[in-house]
This record gives structure tokens, C-alpha cells and sequence, in this order.
């Protein structure tokens, strides 16, 4: 018959404290082979090497799920085996359709999120559109006015220019009828 160790004789087995050893116990619970409940639960020899390898694997800065990947490698996973009996087939089956109940529940939340979602980003596409015709309106009336005033400018411009020419052509006739009259005087003096 094989011995059963309690988890200090295995803390003490590997010399390492038996708080760690527990740690390790409770982390990697599926990999250690154990028998009984509670504080009545002994260890089997293979779980000496099983924390053994657990513990070179922090030792060499492993991460837990490194050591898991290990450990399902090297040893097997524990699986407790109980009779089944009505009523755990009972309450497993009570259990299950608990369980399609909150997830069809869990769906259906998930379904009306998404539904609003999809109305959410409906009404923005919606306000998105009304908002570039808006865009487009505007820039139509900033063009017209930019027309508007340009044409008004040019308009200005040209009356600025008639009027500067009439100007200059009344100055003309002024210094014209100037030099006229003093020609005037003169041949008038000289005949």
C-alpha cells in the first residue's frame, strides 16, 4: 500500500514552507493527487514531485500558465469521480436548463444592445447626411456672396475708372482752354 503524507510531511519532503506548498496546492489544484475531504485529505507520494516541479518552475521565473503547460504535460489531471445518482442527474439537469435560461437571457440582453447600437448609429449616418447637405448649402450661399462680392467690386473699380478718366479728360480740356486763351491773348497782341 502506498503512503499517504499529510501536506506538511510533503512541505517538509521538498523544504519549503508548508504555506507555500499550500499555495502551490491551491493554484494548481487539477495536478495534485490527494484522497479524502477536508481535514481528513492525505497526499499521495506523487504529489511530492508534482510541487517539486511546480516549484523549480517559479525557481526559474516561469509564469503559472508555463508551469500548467508543464505540468499537462508531465502528469495527469485529477478527475473526481462520484456516483451519480437521481438526484445529481436531477440537479445537473436543473442546473443545465438554469444555465441555457441565462444564456439565452445574456443573448437576448446582447441582442437588444446590439439593436440599439444599430439604431444609434442609424440616426447618426442620418444626421451625418443632413449635416453635409447643410455643409453644402452654406458653402453654395458663401460662394454667392464671394460672386456677389467680387461683382460689385469689379463694378466699383470700373466707376472709379470712368470717373478718373472724365477727371482727367475735364483737366485736359481745362488745361486746353488755359493754353487757348493764353494763345488767344497773345495772338491777338502780336496782330
Amino acid at each position: 500500500m502506498k503512503k499517504l503524507m499529510t501536506m506538511a510531511e510533503v512541505a517538509k519532503e521538498l523544504n519549503i514552507p508548508e504555506s507555500t506548498a499550500r499555495y502551490y496546492r491551491d493554484h494548481f489544484i487539477d495536478y495534485i493527487p490527494s484522497v479524502g475531504e477536508g481535514r481528513k485529505k492525505r497526499y499521495r507520494l506523487e504529489t511530492v514531485e508534482v510541487l517539486r516541479f511546480i516549484a523549480e518552475g517559479f525557481k526559474r521565473k516561469l509564469t503559472a500558465i508555463e508551469i500548467e503547460d508543464g505540468l499537462s504535460q508531465m502528469f495527469p489531471k485529477n478527475i473526481d469521480m462520484k456516483e451519480t445518482t437521481a438526484t445529481t442527474t436531477a440537479v445537473v439537469q436543473q442546473q443545465s436548463e438554469n444555465d441555457n435560461k441565462h444564456y439565452a437571457l445574456q443573448l437576448q440582453n446582447a441582442l437588444e444592445q446590439m439593436n440599439a447600437t444599430m439604431k444609434i448609429i442609424a440616426d447618426q449616418k442620418e444626421e451625418i447626411t443632413e449635416l453635409r447637405k447643410h455643409v453644402a448649402d452654406i458653402e453654395k450661399q458663401q460662394q454667392k456672396q464671394e460672386d456677389y462680392i467680387n461683382n460689385r467690386l469689379e463694378e466699383r473699380d470700373r466707376k472709379l475708372m470712368e470717373s478718373l478718366r472724365e477727371i482727367q479728360e475735364a483737366k485736359n480740356e481745362i488745361a486746353n482752354a488755359r493754353e487757348e486763351k493764353k494763345r488767344g491773348f497773345f495772338t491777338r497782341f502780336f496782330k
